[in-house]
């Protein structure tokens, strides 16, 4: 029976990893594979003399060939893409191990070495590639019984972290995303603050690359702690209770608020429950970021045919919830404004239903382009609409925060409105 080519690559595959295994094993150390269809096959955990573990690891990736590519004192590889940005970010140090299954030898080198040394030192236009970059592998980092060998991994495990720092002088990361947007979502009891970020689409393919770059970005957005009030001369000493992070591959995602994935942080200070993503796909244990992937990678075009709707179609769609939203931001403002406000928080209690329904109804739908900023302004009328609501029966705050946070927004966003409503019309 002749083997397919799945087949043949798996067997490589096996080979390579009971190779690598062997060599690592027979110098007390431990080889552990890891979970398949990743950006890494296995780890090292490198132990003393005595036998005791040095709680050090070395990430590796295993790339098996039926014969090795040479070039003067190098073995070539066409490395993907994809792995070089992974290991772009990853804070571990990752070794790239090629063997060759007709010669049974492997070669290795230490990837963010090479990023740094070979790669950068000729510029960072290789991050351009969509597919793969040629390395060379010196043949004299061959992967053996060999003092040499050994020596040179258990070195990395000890000082590659130490390493990696001081190469990153700027942070590599930042790269392969851009922060668009920022957003002080607070109230009077919580710091929440959310970003909208950018990725480079090479990178966003990676589930592995984009965890670690998750780790970082979540970290910048923290340090960053935009708050509202830095225009007024006002300061915010809290800590963030909550982080919100959106991440698009597309401008286009962006535009339309379609995020490939979203994120939320959570502090472990205090009892701060999930907001954002009450279900996720992931956890990362020891980050408390909670990780909801979108429709699993589904195309934006495929999103586009099954969902959009025409100006006509979409007019005619929101045409009661805007008729209701320009009629509650006057009446509010009116109301608010009264001496006697109780008929303010009687007309909110009657209407609490009504504002939660159109801006669930507003959060399903998908305008067309030349309607994205009506659409825009009237979501986020209702979402204040909303919020204001929420805020009087939870007995958030007294009329002066809501005065500032909600109610005096409403004759902007109603002018808005009109405005944008003039210019489609």
């Amino acid at each position: 029976m002749v083997r397919s080519k799945l087949d043949e690559k798996q067997i490589y595959e096996y080979e390579s990893s009971v190779f690598v295994e062997k060599i690592i094993i027979r110098n007390g150390w431990k080889y552990r594979e890891q979970e398949k269809d990743n950006d890494i096959d296995g780890e090292i955990e490198v132990f003393s003399e005595e036998g005791e573990t040095t709680a050090k690891v070395i990430k590796v990736q295993l790339k098996a060939t039926k014969e090795l590519p040479y070039s003067e004192e190098s073995v070539i590889f066409d490395c993907p893409v994809k792995f070089l940005n992974f290991c772009d970010v990853c804070d571990i140090p990752v070794i790239l191990v090629v063997y060759g299954v007709d010669e049974e030898k492997a070669f290795w080198i230490w990837t963010q070495k090479y990023i740094f040394k070979a790669l950068d030192s000729k510029g960072i236009e290789w991050r351009n590639n969509t597919s793969t970059v040629r390395i060379k592998i010196p043949i004299g980092n061959e992967v053996k019984e060999d003092i040499y060998f050994y020596r040179a991994i258990e070195e990395i495990s000890s000082e590659g972290v130490n390493e990696l720092q001081q190469w990153r002088k700027q942070e590599t990361s930042e790269y392969y995303y851009t922060i668009l947007e920022e957003k002080d979502n607070s109230n009077l009891n919580k710091r929440r603050i959310s970003a909208k970020v950018y990725i480079e689409r090479s990178f966003a393919t990676s589930r592995d690359s984009m965890i670690e770059l998750i780790k970082k970005i979540n970290d910048k957005v923290k340090s960053n702690n935009y708050y509202k009030s830095v225009l007024d001369g006002g300061t915010e000493s809290r800590e963030p209770h909550y982080v919100w992070i959106y991440l698009y591959d597309d401008l286009i995602q962006y535009e339309y608020g379609l995020p490939f994935c979203r994120t939320e942080w959570i502090s472990n200070t205090g009892t701060n429950q999930p907001v954002l993503l009450k279900e996720f796909d992931q956890i990362l244990e020891g980050h408390n970021i909670r990780i909801k992937w979108e429709s699993n990678y589904r195309p934006l075009q495929d999103y586009f045919l099954l969902n959009s709707t025409s100006k006509t179609e979409y007019l005619e769609s929101i045409r009661e919830i805007l008729l209701f939203a320009k009629n509650e931001l006057d009446s509010l403002s009116q109301l608010f404004n009264a001496d006697n406000k109780e008929e303010f928080y009687n007309h909110l209690s009657s209407k609490r239903s009504e504002y939660t329904k159109n801006f669930l109804v507003m959060s399903d739908l998908l305008p067309p382009y030349g309607c994205k900023e009506l659409n825009h302004i009237l979501y986020e009328a209702l979402a204040d609409l909303d919020n204001l609501a929420i805020a009087v029966e939870q007995k958030q705050g007294n009329e002066y925060y809501l005065n500032s946070q909600y109610v005096k927004k409403f004759p902007r966003h109603l002018a808005i409105l009109v405005y944008e409503l003039e210019k489609l019309i």
